[in-house]
């Protein structure tokens, strides 16, 4: 229990941040427009990460452990486990970027006047 209370804090920094990027973004749908969803899945993404991470390193930890795997076997489980989150990771930054060029779009169409 007390590592999976260290994890999370760990992961409180960013949790803290996207949630308060959720709560921005929906404040301010209406004025971002299609940007809005894109950062909303952005934020949203880190939010979920930010507990599953830590249940799931928790949970495989378990596992492999009880399994009575050996040491090789273990490390290549936490190093797949490990490119699976920064992958997730990269695809929530990759949403945010998705919603800064559409903000950047909707913002080229209001600055023209169409």
């Amino acid at each position: 229990m007390t590592q999976l209370v260290s994890m999370f804090v760990a992961q409180l920094p960013v949790l803290i941040v996207s949630v308060l990027g959720c709560v921005v973004i929906m404040a301010r749908k209406n004025e971002l427009g299609g940007a809005a969803a894109w950062a909303l899945m952005g934020f949203g993404l880190s939010v979920v990460l930010c507990v599953l991470i830590p249940l799931a390193q928790i949970l495989v930890q378990k596992w492999v452990i009880e399994s009575g795997s050996s040491m090789a076997q273990r490390s290549s489980v936490f190093t797949v486990l490990a490119l699976v989150w920064s992958i997730l990771r990269a695809a929530s930054y990759g949403l945010l970027l998705m919603a800064i060029l559409a903000g950047r779009g909707g913002m080229r169409d209001a600055g023209s006047g169409i």
